[in-house]
């Protein structure tokens, strides 16, 4: 019986790492696609200087 327990908490500690990493990669996730339209948003604004530029060169 004792090892039955002890194999409980083993899995119930598994468990419990496997749900802090799922919420480790949903973070992670969030913060890749923050990133991402951040990326996306400096790109038009820099594509924007770019054309202002060659405007005013032209």
């Amino acid at each position: 019986m004792d090892e039955l327990t002890k194999l409980e908490e083993r899995i119930d500690k598994l468990i419990s790492l496997i749900n802090e990493i799922k919420q480790k990669v949903e973070n992670l996730e969030e913060s890749n696609s923050r990133l991402q339209n951040a990326k996306q948003e400096a790109k038009k604004r820099v594509d924007g200087l770019i054309e202002k530029v060659d405007n005013l060169l032209l």
